[in-house]
């Protein structure tokens, strides 16, 4: 999937977990984070776990750390460094903070999971190209050092050495630093031949957008554009008593959120089952 409007839209539900207030669109922003990485191809379970663990520590750990609201709820026994006071401002904001860290999570993981890592890489080329090369290098080098070395541990158990200790590991350092020199330099040869870092670059063509991502372009512009405007204009407080969350902004931008979510996760969906 082209990047740009998978990450305009994880971009504008990363921006309104972190900078909206209002519960109900922070709700909102997690949820359609939720459904966008609900949409991506598998693996999906470790951020999800990720992101609930996180979030229900901060949940926990958020009413003995501040000492803020006054509408108490539960008080124990005095204990040095940690507010045994729990009001319910410190609960509301606890639930809050745990749902900005999901939508966080969950916006980035949907843009790693969903976007196409070779059109974000052209992408960074064209603002960063040496920055760009570099991490291609190493994102297609990667799995190469990964064979090698189970190569060579291959050959050393064939010729029963013992690998359990760190001193003979760390032997088979040499030879694979000695392997990756040699392709490095193979590499920059072919890198020389083809041109590279000549007076001009060449580009390849970009195709055009299919209509599918068109739509999800819109969806995820309608999204930037709601949220961009109810950030300033979002004036929910929770401390020192709670506000009332039922407002015009915080309830309008949530409902454009969970529909834009929703129908950026069936047109994900769809993008991926053809690209399958």
């Amino acid at each position: 999937m082209s990047p740009l409007p998978v990450g305009l839209l994880c971009a504008a539900l990363l921006a309104g977990s972190v900078a909206l207030s209002n519960p109900f669109a922070i709700a909102a922003c997690a949820a359609a984070a939720g459904a966008l990485l609900w949409s991506s191809p598998p693996p999906r379970a470790m951020y999800v776990w990720f992101a609930g663990t996180s979030a229900l520590l901060v949940f926990l750990v958020n009413p003995f750390v501040s000492v803020q609201g006054l509408t108490p709820i539960w008080s124990g026994p005095h204990i040095p460094l940690l507010d045994t006071e729990i009001t319910q401002e410190e609960v509301v904001f606890g639930i809050a903070a745990g749902l900005r860290l999901i939508g966080s999570a969950m916006a980035v993981a949907a843009f790693v999971r969903l976007a196409d890592g070779d059109r974000v890489l052209a992408a960074l080329a064209r603002v960063a190209p040496r920055s760009a090369m570099i991490a291609a290098l190493a994102s297609r080098l990667l799995p190469t050092l990964e064979q090698d070395a189970a190569g060579l541990v291959l050959g050393a158990r064939a010729r029963a050495a013992s690998l359990d200790r760190r001193r003979p590991a760390a032997a088979l350092a040499g030879p694979l630093l000695g392997l990756s020199l040699e392709r490095s330099m193979a590499l920059a040869e072919a890198m020389e031949a083809r041109g590279y870092g000549g007076a001009r670059r060449t580009r390849a063509p970009q195709p055009r957008l299919p209509i599918a991502e068109r739509l999800l372009l819109a969806v995820a512009a309608v999204t930037a554009v709601t949220v961009a405007v109810a950030i300033p204009l979002d004036d929910y407080r929770y401390y020192d008593l709670l506000g009332d969350p039922v407002t015009v902004v915080g309830m309008t931008c949530a409902a454009v959120v969970i529909v834009a979510g929703a129908a950026a996760a069936v047109l994900a969906r769809r993008i991926g089952e053809g690209a399958s």
